[in-house]
């Protein structure tokens, strides 16, 4: 039996076909193996006080910071039992995907409605009333000032803004 003739044009046209299917099988399983995902500057939240400490001064008053919880810190003056201040970390890192984009749909979440956008504070920032919410990357930020607290709103601004760039550098 003859063999059949494959033309010189429609075997150049089946090599590139069988490229194309090599590449796309190759991308594909890059993206399987999550070659492609985004996991965020964060693995874990830093610790609490200790990244808060450099930005104090810019509360305007004589903050002391004490743990209070795995990954958040109060703010107490010296004289007070109570946190007038507290700030809380939490890392986004879903199982697949881009972490900052996880982490903002996160922050809107805890930003419902009656919250304003707070614009040119770390990567998206929220406000209303005493609770501040910002991220950094795939790391939500939580300031909360207790009703009465010595620190202004403009104060607790520049605190923010201070910290947010402590956390992106």
């Amino acid at each position: 039996m003859d063999q059949p003739v494959v033309s010189p044009r429609r075997r150049r046209a089946l090599i590139a076909l069988m490229a194309v299917v090599g590449v796309v099988a190759v991308v594909f399983s890059a993206y399987l193996l999550g070659l492609f995902d985004d996991e965020g500057r964060f693995r874990t939240e830093p610790e609490a006080c200790a990244s808060v400490t450099p930005s104090l001064p810019r509360l305007g008053a004589a903050y002391v910071a004490k743990p209070d919880g795995e990954s958040s810190c109060g703010l107490y003056l010296p004289e007070a039992g109570q946190p007038e201040i507290t700030i809380s970390y939490a890392v986004v890192t879903p199982s697949r995907g881009d972490a900052p984009t996880a982490a903002s749909t996160k922050l809107r979440e805890f930003a419902p409605l009656g919250f304003t956008e707070l614009p040119n504070l770390a990567d998206e920032a929220y406000i209303r009333d005493t609770s501040l919410y910002f991220r950094v990357s795939n790391l939500l930020v939580g300031i909360t000032l207790q009703p009465g607290a010595t620190a202004t709103q403009a104060a607790v601004h520049t605190f923010a803004r201070e910290l947010a760039a402590h956390l992106q550098a």
